[in-house]
């Protein structure tokens, strides 16, 4: 059931997003390293990191067939770098109702930059103007602060605290 087709470009001041594919993968493969947040993510049995990058790869691909959204790659505007990953993804059952989400990740060795805020801020505002629902959610464990730091930024308020994928999270959500 397509919910919706990302329409190109969406862009900040410093980034631009597309769809991931599979030549993201060694690029992708960062994120799985050293990374002490990956439970954060939902991962919580580690393989190899490029078998787990072509796992998350895969799965956006799957979602980009299946709903017509999903995660995409943000870049570095100058030097084409994949930075991070944000999306909105089509959540079927959140506290009993369906839910559209805004998820965001950035490469650990990028943290501090400002990248997680600048892409979740891009994609509710692409949200607002392809006017996909009247509502939006993030789902971000209890301990993930910077996260939780975000999703204020970017104008969502802490809704009910709830089990996501067998973890403890709150509900970040912002009528728009």
């Amino acid at each position: 059931m397509k919910l919706h087709s990302y329409s190109f470009p969406i862009e900040t001041k410093r980034l631009y997003f597309r769809p991931l594919s599979h030549e993201d993968v060694p690029a992708w493969t960062t994120f799985f390293i050293n990374n002490p947040n990956l439970h954060f993510v939902g991962v919580t049995d580690q393989k190899a990191p490029e078998l787990q990058s072509e796992i998350w790869i895969d799965r956006q691909m799957k979602r980009y067939d299946e709903t017509g959204i999903g995660i995409l790659a943000a870049c570095d505007k100058q030097s084409h770098r994949l930075v991070g990953n944000a999306g909105i993804i089509w959540r079927d059952d959140i506290l009993g109702k369906p839910e559209f989400e805004i998820g965001y990740s950035v490469i650990p060795e990028l943290w501090g930059q400002g990248l997680a805020s600048e892409m979740a801020i891009a994609l509710k505002q692409y949200f607002i103007h392809q006017q996909i629902s009247n509502r939006v959610v993030s789902i971000i464990h209890i301990d993930n602060v910077g996260s939780q730091q975000v999703a204020q930024k970017n104008g969502m308020s802490r809704g009910p605290q709830f089990e996501f994928l067998s973890s403890p999270c709150y509900l970040y959500q912002c009528e728009v």
